[in-house]
């Protein structure tokens, strides 16, 4: 048996989730147990797994989570290739749960070993509010955090608060950020053999990464499929024990995740050997 899995993701907005889901999929190493969405328009995020998994013959729950940050409102745009959806498309694995108390259930019954997160970090923030209990029985993996790039990473400053909450909790975690993952991209070659198809999930792959280029103009980035490696291959990064805060009241900073003296609260992803993880999406996904 793998290592079960639960991913957590805000599919929809730029492709690297969907890549990521197939990676998780595809690799022998995990067991997906659970899928959740996160942020903005989660039903539509949740059908969009769901159309991925069922062509990639996974049968797992997917449950909407929470739409809005914890403080603030809900993005209003949808998804950007949502329009890969078919307007009366509906899905049985498609849940009637909210996603924090799916995530509740398998970490309280022992049925997940890791928690990937992809987007936004309010459902995991949300679980740890509800259940304090339970936080030390959560591994995370999230892609999120820039740690030697002056900027705010996306998915830490959709939620600052939820991603300080998360970060900043009693649980064993990974932190793979910005600064490793913008070096791993889907060269013109990696496209191609995507878009020669051949196989279901290709296909729909395909369809979802020619309406977000259409809209982004340029090759994928493999942010959240990164993560997705290093909760089963660890050494294809190099890791350093850090405590991390992130900052929620800054005026030109919120959203920064910096680095601070202190007990270690996580581990930093500081190296990739990109060539290597390279091969293995390209192996596994394409």
């Amino acid at each position: 048996m793998g290592i079960r899995a639960a991913i957590d993701t805000d599919i929809g907005d730029d492709i690297d989730d969907a890549l990521a889901l197939a990676l998780a999929a595809r690799s022998p190493e995990l067991e997906l147990v659970a899928v959740t969405t996160v942020y903005g328009d989660v039903e539509t995020r949740a059908r969009l797994a769901a159309k991925l998994l069922e062509a990639l013959g996974r049968d797992v729950p997917v449950a909407p989570g929470s739409s809005k940050p914890l403080y603030g409102e809900a993005p209003g745009r949808p998804p950007i290739y949502s329009t890969a959806l078919g307007s009366g498309d509906s899905y049985s694995n498609v849940v009637e749960r909210h996603a924090v108390d799916l995530l509740e259930e398998l970490v309280e019954g022992g049925g997940v070993d890791v928690i990937i997160t992809l987007g936004p970090l309010t459902n995991l923030a949300l679980l740890f509010m509800k259940r304090p209990d339970l936080v030390g029985r959560v591994r995370l993996v999230t892609m999120g955090g820039a740690y030697s790039l002056n900027t705010a990473e996306y998915n830490i400053r959709c939620d600052p608060e939820a991603a300080r909450a998360v970060i900043g909790a009693s649980c064993e975690k990974i932190l793979v950020g910005l600064d490793v993952t913008l070096k791993c991209v889907m060269s013109d070659e990696m496209l191609q053999e995507l878009y020669a198809g051949g196989e279901e999930y290709k296909e729909v792959l395909a369809a979802y990464t020619r309406a977000w280029r259409a809209w982004a103009g340029h090759n994928p980035i493999l942010h959240d499929p990164l993560a997705v490696a290093v909760s089963f291959n660890s050494g294809l990064v190099s890791l350093e024990p850090a405590h991390v805060e992130v900052e929620v009241q800054g005026r030109y900073t919120r959203g920064y995740t910096v680095i601070t003296g202190g007990e270690p609260n996580a581990e930093v992803c500081r190296e990739v050997d990109v060539e290597a993880f390279l091969r293995l999406f390209r192996e596994r996904v394409l």
